[in-house]
């Protein structure tokens, strides 16, 4: 419920701000303010606020009092985003356990309740002084849509990268005759993959395993690059 009061000259600004809940109204003939029945999860950043306060008072230029205030919810958003990140990059494999001659290993799922506990060590109290209830906001975010778009593209990215070090991996291992065939058909499917789903592998990498193809083929007996060779 927004109250709006009588019309104030430009420079007589109210002493205080205040947010209050509906259930407190007794009448709509009250002081003008905004009134909401959502209850935050952070407690508000009265440094913040001074500052906008006293930038009103002084007659600041907007977009300085627009710069403060995006700037805030910038460093919101990444004290907010980072613990969630730091968790996901803990999912991914170890690079040491990508071979060429096995399948990438998967990523480990999300799992809520070992990201929360993580939040003891790793939170957003690292780099926040806001206080308030943490916890409730992130469970508050998982069942958000906002959540649901976040992992599917950060695990869409993960997988890619899953796929580029495994390229690279089957690049540079040492092989008998017969794993060099199964390596020729495997990096020849990686390429394809590679080129047709647009992976972010760098192009010094695919010239790389296309002049690694054509090395390993040449050192085979003639019978096998025949084969290897055909369309």
């Amino acid at each position: 419920i927004l109250r709006v009061g009588e019309p104030r000259m430009s420079g007589d600004l109210p002493k205080q701000v205040k947010l209050k809940k509906p259930s407190r109204l007794k009448t709509l003939d009250t002081k003008p303010g905004l009134y909401t029945a959502y209850t935050a999860h952070l407690h508000r950043d009265k440094a913040l606020l001074r500052r906008l306060l006293k930038g009103l008072q002084k007659k600041r230029p907007a977009d300085v009092q627009t710069a403060l205030l995006r700037r805030h919810l910038l460093e919101l958003t990444q004290s907010f985003i980072f613990p969630l990140e730091h968790y996901m990059a803990s999912l991914m494999p170890l690079q040491k356990s990508i071979t060429p001659w096995k399948t990438p290993p998967q990523i480990r799922p999300f799992r809520q309740d070992d990201f929360l506990r993580s939040l003891e060590h790793a939170g957003p109290q690292l780099t926040c002084v806001l206080k308030g209830d943490w916890l409730g906001l992130y469970r508050r975010f998982f069942k958000s849509p906002h959540f649901d778009g976040w992992y599917r593209q950060r695990h869409k990215e993960m997988a890619q990268k899953l796929e580029v070090l495994h390229l690279e991996a089957m690049c540079e291992a040492d092989k008998s005759e017969v794993e060099v065939v199964d390596l020729v058909l495997k990096l020849r499917e990686r390429l394809v993959r590679a080129q047709g789903r647009q992976l972010p592998v760098k192009e010094a990498t695919l010239k790389r395993a296309r002049l690694y193809i054509d090395t390993v083929i040449s050192s085979l007996p003639e019978d096998l690059q025949v084969i290897l060779c055909a369309p």
